[in-house]
């Protein structure tokens, strides 16, 4: 088998924000040994979190009253010259910001290809930030470009490729999907109890489970407003909803709106402990996804790895791997739509059936996927080599 690539990967946002992307860098890290340039973390979290990799960290400055930080590699000195020591071979950039351009003019300087995926719907992204079509569209303009100035890109899903082409980007692209925990741990049963427990979970209620960041453009209000439905239909049903983010209060202040109690919703918030996740999992009957932001979910993948199926909105990208009603369910976007779908799969669906069947076509190992990452690293550097010979 040949030598490791020797990579170095690129983040604008990591630990402690935890979302699909930063797990994905985490995962590439941990099984190459590849360091991770990223915004500086306090020392604070350098003690909550032990890496099994190096952290390169960019001069940061933190945004006010946000759990956010804004890296400005330009200002940093030191930081060019910490990535050469570590003799890269190829750069993989995650995020299209300030570290994501930072690597692809540092990759032109030290001539080192640059490799970038495409994780996620930025246009979504910024217009719910900016509340501006015109200011999404420009700084959306400006993030195909930097994909553009990259030696290779790749998008995580079939889905995710066509909403890169929606972008403009016309340039070839390759899929790379997301790999996946797949262990199941054999104290399932314990796992199961401690987390009914400690969030007061219901044994005789359908259980419906969403993960994922606590911000509105995830479609909080349209799984409240479906469950409501169901809740004037029946005392059948209980909700767990795990994750924090910036819009969190009000996101439990509109369940409490619609007359919701904690006899019905479970808010957890962030849950660290991947043990205790896992126990949240085995409790729940359906993960509830109807998110039209995310493209190739972790979460979804995550859950399909402890059997349990999921309903996502149809059409949507994360929907991608769900064949309906054979490892799980998709639905019209509406609170209507989404409620009777959840009706009719409880009455007329072999719900565990269908959940054995999402942990048989859905996961992707890591251990699988990296030696095809490995693989594809070699085959970029190998065209970048060929193109620089070529090239007056």
């Amino acid at each position: 088998m040949s030598a490791a690539v020797r990579s170095v990967q690129f983040i604008d946002n990591y630990f402690p924000v935890i979302d699909g992307v930063t797990e994905t860098v985490h995962e590439y890290a941990t099984h190459m040994n590849a360091p991770v340039v990223c915004p500086a973390m306090t020392a604070h979290y350098q003690e909550t979190y032990q890496f099994p990799y190096k952290l390169l960290p960019s001069r940061t400055f933190r945004i006010p009253a946000s759990r956010y930080s804004c890296a400005f590699p330009d200002l940093d000195g030191k930081l060019a010259s910490l990535i050469a020591a570590e003799a890269p071979q190829i750069f993989h950039v995650h995020s299209p910001s300030l570290l994501g351009s930072y690597a692809v003019r540092l990759g032109k300087k030290q001539k080192i290809p640059v490799v970038a995926t495409f994780h996620s719907k930025y246009y979504d992204a910024i217009l719910a930030f900016t509340k501006s079509r015109a200011i999404s569209k420009t700084m959306t303009d400006r993030i195909v470009k930097l994909y553009e100035q990259c030696d290779a890109v790749w998008a995580c899903s079939e889905e995710t490729g066509e909403t890169m082409r929606s972008y403009g980007f016309s340039k070839p692209y390759s899929v790379m999907p997301n790999g996946t925990d797949v262990s199941v741990p054999e104290n399932t049963e314990e796992l199961k109890a401690q987390a009914a427990a400690r969030f007061q979970i219901p044994g005789d209620k359908h259980v419906l489970l969403f993960v994922g960041q606590q911000i509105w453009y995830k479609n909080q209000r349209l799984i409240l407003d479906a469950f409501r439905l169901l809740c004037d239909a029946g005392n059948d049903y209980f909700l767990i909803m795990v994750g924090t983010g910036k819009d969190e209060k009000d996101i439990a202040r509109y369940a409490a709106s619609l007359g919701l109690t904690e006899a019905q919703v479970r808010f957890t918030g962030q849950v660290r402990d991947r043990d205790l996740l896992r126990g949240i999992y085995l409790n729940a009957d359906l993960l509830f996804f109807p998110s039209v932001f995310d493209n190739a979910p972790l979460v979804l993948r995550e859950a399909a790895v402890l059997g349990v199926p999921t309903l996502a909105t149809e059409g949507s990208n994360a929907a991608g791997a769900i064949r309906k009603n054979v490892n799980g369910f998709t639905a019209a976007a509406t609170p209507k739509d989404m409620s009777n779908e959840i009706h009719r799969i409880f009455a007329e669906e072999d719900v565990r059936g269908i959940g054995r069947c999402a942990r048989e076509t859905i996961p992707l190992s890591w251990e699988k996927l990296i030696p095809i990452v490995q693989e594809q690293y070699q085959a970029v550097i190998a065209q970048y080599a060929q193109d620089r010979k070529t090239t007056p």
